[in-house]
């Protein structure tokens, strides 16, 4: 996870710099001054990111061309832009269902409202039934007050996940300006 941005970080004296994932593995291409390449090397060798799962690091003569590395970093940035765009638009839409499914839940709230009113109200005509509406009160009430905390929960932990959901891309963002030279 972030090992192709975390190599170009560590390729700023090579001439040359390609990272392909294909399938599980990393394939890395490299060109440059001698010296370069072998500090590069001995780095890819001894440092990883944090998340990064890298089971072995094999190094292998290449003859054919290899793409310039500002020219892999600007592909690189585009497809960041990309996947967080794609990113942003799922969590839109994902709010936008919550948004809906808290709408519900508080028409269910003002319709169980609603509910209580009207038993009250036959509270009042129902003298010999009132022990039974008053424990029908009293479950709905319970139900009523179950509910607000379901929904506070609810409300806390989509404040939670948004919270580091934005933190996430504002650090992916600022990486990536920092990586293109805006920051």
């Amino acid at each position: 996870m972030g090992y192709r941005l975390f190599l170009l970080s560590r390729a700023r004296s090579l001439k040359g710099f390609e990272a392909s994932n294909i399938g599980e593995d990393l394939i890395l291409l490299i060109e440059g001054e001698e010296d370069s390449v072998k500090r590069f090397t001995q780095t890819v060798k001894a440092e990883k990111p944090p998340l990064a799962e890298v089971s072995e690091v094999l190094v292998e003569g290449y003859d054919g061309e290899v793409m310039e590395v500002k020219e892999y970093r600007e592909q690189l940035s585009l497809e960041q832009l990309v996947k967080i765009a794609t990113v942003g638009v799922e969590m839109r839409d994902d709010i936008k269902e919550m948004k809906g499914d808290i709408k519900e839940v508080k028409g269910d709230i003002k319709e169980m409202k609603g509910d209580i009113k009207e038993m009250k109200g036959d509270m009042k005509t129902m003298l010999k039934k009132q022990d039974e509406t008053l424990a029908e009160i009293r479950a709905t009430r319970d139900e009523i007050r179950a509910t607000r905390e379901e929904i506070r929960a609810l409300r806390e932990d989509l404040k939670q996940y948004m919270e580091r959901r934005f933190e996430r891309l504002e650090r992916e963002i600022a990486l990536i300006k920092q990586k293109i030279g805006l920051a």
